[in-house]
């Protein structure tokens, strides 16, 4: 697991043991269960999430990143503090996993990653919020982040499968 300062700091509060799909909301857990398909463009995308996002993309990159993308569920979490936080991230790399299980077994590789995202952010600019995406490295096109150490105003990831306990 690659992460930034912010995001090891987060981890190291963060009990992520145990990850299963009872931490995962339904609803991404549907996502989950509909499979990856591969685009023309090379693109491996989540295939419930294909036709909820439309445009023209530059290349497979961004168009993983963008139908793959999504915020996480808050629901039933408090409205602040580390709590909010922990239960965050939790939910995101219970996410991550399950997604990167069922990328791993449709696309018989490890090629797919998972990027979770933690900022604050809302009315107050006080609330945390979280987001995943998951994109794959595609020789010749630039990889969705750069240096992950470089990013500053939020707490980043990037996952492999291997990242998690079997």
């Amino acid at each position: 697991m690659q992460t930034n300062t912010a995001m090891a700091g987060l981890l190291a509060r963060t009990d992520v043991s145990g990850l299963g799909d009872d931490d995962v909301p339904a609803p991404f857990r549907d996502v989950v269960r509909q499979g990856w398909t591969t685009a023309p463009s090379g693109a491996r995308l989540l295939t419930a999430l294909v036709d909820t996002t439309h445009g023209t993309y530059v290349d497979a990159v961004q168009e993983e990143y963008a139908v793959n993308g999504r915020g996480m569920i808050d629901e039933g979490l408090p409205a602040s503090g580390p709590e909010r936080e922990c239960a965050l991230l939790r939910r995101c790399l219970a996410y991550a996993r399950i997604a990167l299980i069922g990328a791993r077994e449709q696309f018989g590789d490890a090629g797919v990653k998972g990027y979770v995202s933690l900022s604050t952010g809302g009315f107050y600019e006080d609330t945390v919020t979280a987001y995943v995406t998951f994109c794959a490295e595609h020789p010749g096109l630039a990889r969705y982040l750069g240096p992950i150490e470089g990013y500053e105003e939020e707490a980043v990831a990037e996952l492999a499968l291997d990242d998690f306990d079997p």
